[in-house]
């Protein structure tokens, strides 16, 4: 059977990642990749402690830009030292502009490192288009756009990943209404839309089904709740 992957989850209130792990068994999730709350300066070294000894979760790093070269060592430093295998980037969190100088620093360190980005979507700052403009300046660095837009800006999300084909649509909270995944996937193809969850604020199994109702045929469910992001993370199969 192929995997099932989740591109975004975070630790509970308690921080237990055992509480986690259940609902991605309720959903039969083999693996999510997990990011630290959100605050100014996201705590990397918490969340790898945290996870140690639970291989299905995949630790994502998390900074904030506009700390300049704090941001940019804290990056290098959680890839190269702590594990850590992607980097969220939060613009309304962190008053972000995506394409200021802070920003494109960070994202020359996730190019030299080859890592995946997942960047948060909606209004300004953060608007699908201002991420597709990011996008365009580094084709060859992976981008998850997490919420697709959702939910005024799904049209600008579809046409900001037609522009620039490094950016995938992630499902996060649009899988809620599944008309905008379907249209997604018309424009894009399934090859550009990764499944996720947003758990424990939302349910990974209610998430999956909602997104199965729209009956898109085994391959694109593999590609869409797994393949795709295996891809983006280069994990084994």
């Amino acid at each position: 059977m192929a995997l099932r992957l989740d591109f975004e989850v975070y630790l509970g209130p308690g921080g237990d990642p055992a509480e986690l792990i259940a609902l991605l068994d309720q959903a039969g999730i083999d693996r999510a990749v997990v990011m630290p709350r959100v605050q100014l300066r996201p705590d990397n070294r918490g969340l790898v402690a945290a996870l140690r000894g639970y291989d299905r979760l995949i630790p994502c790093a998390s900074v904030n830009p506009n700390f300049g070269e704090e941001a940019v060592q804290e990056l290098r430093t959680a890839v190269t030292e702590w594990g850590m295998r992607g980097l969220k980037l939060m613009p309304p969190g962190f008053a972000l502009n995506l394409l200021g100088p802070a920003t494109l620093r960070v994202m020359a360190v996730a190019r030299e490192l080859a890592i995946p980005v997942t960047i948060h979507s909606g209004p300004p700052p953060g608007h699908p288009l201002e991420i597709a403009a990011l996008a365009l300046r580094f084709p060859e660095v992976p981008i998850i756009m997490d919420h697709m837009g959702y939910r005024d800006y799904t049209g600008a999300a579809i046409a900001a990943a037609q522009l620039a084909p490094n950016i995938y649509l992630g499902t996060t909270l649009a899988a809620f209404e599944p008309g905008v995944v379907r249209a997604a996937v018309q424009a894009v193809g399934p090859t550009r839309v990764v499944f996720g969850s947003n758990a424990p604020s939302a349910y990974p199994d209610l998430a999956m089904e909602s997104i199965r109702r729209l009956k898109l045929g085994r391959e694109a469910e593999d590609l869409i709740f797994g393949e795709n992001l295996r891809r983006i993370y280069r994990l084994p199969e």
